[in-house]
């Protein structure tokens, strides 16, 4: 798989990444201001980030079913990454697993339609997703990928990774997955590194039709090395 990206325009590449302070979300925003063709991430948030970069701008956000207040954050956009997930384990039941993951995500991709119809839209899934699958998060999330297929947008992505090694691993994720990434790489995947191929997903729009599915070996293709 080519992990070239289409050339960056004069200004560079303006992303929005939602999800920031979560894990797949903080390795998009590092592999988005490590990329010399961005020249703008704007994070949109519920609490400040506690980090600082010329190129990072936090958008903070009180309620992520109404983006009116900061539509204008959405103008100029080349690529939004959604990563704005929970862990089924650390939520109520289905009806907030759906309204975080179905629910926010239509609501940032029609907002993105209207303020940037050129932009494309990079939705975290999950391997396993399935519409028929006995896992209730499967099933919220195959949901919310039919939907967002359906919404005509220009380029839209749906990435399925493996377990996802934080950019600065502690506790489990350093003594147990960090080796078990390096023993059996099919498994999972960095989130630096998802978030550089969610980033090449995005902008390249060759990659496939206007909605497309990329698995765990496939995003770690398009990362690179």
């Amino acid at each position: 798989m080519n992990s070239e990206i289409d050339e960056p325009s004069a200004r560079g590449r303006v992303v929005v990444v939602f999800g920031s302070t979560g894990t797949a979300g903080n390795g998009a925003v590092h592999a988005c201001l490590a990329d010399p063709g961005v020249a703008e991430v704007r994070a949109v948030t519920r609490r400040p980030l506690g980090s600082s970069h010329p190129a990072l701008v936090e958008v903070m956000c009180s309620d992520f079913a109404d983006l009116s207040p900061i539509a204008r954050h959405l103008r100029g956009v080349d690529t939004c990454l959604f990563c704005l997930g929970s862990s089924a384990r650390k939520v109520s039941g289905e009806a907030q697993y759906r309204e975080i993951h179905v629910t926010y995500a239509l609501a940032a991709a029609r907002s993105l339609k209207e303020e940037s119809p050129g932009a494309s839209f990079v939705y975290l899934s999950g391997a396993g997703t399935h519409r028929d699958s006995r896992m209730m998060w499967a099933r919220v999330k195959a949901e919310a990928e039919d939907r967002l297929a359906e919404l005509g947008l220009t380029h839209h992505v749906n990435v399925r990774p493996g377990f996802i090694l934080p950019v600065a691993p502690t506790g489990l994720s350093r003594w147990l997955l960090k080796p078990l990434l390096g023993l059996a790489p099919p498994l999972g995947i960095r989130a630096e590194d998802l978030g550089r191929a969610m980033l090449r997903a995005g902008l390249d729009h060759s990659l496939g039709a206007e909605s497309i599915t990329l698995a765990n070996r496939e995003l770690r293709e398009l990362a690179g090395p």
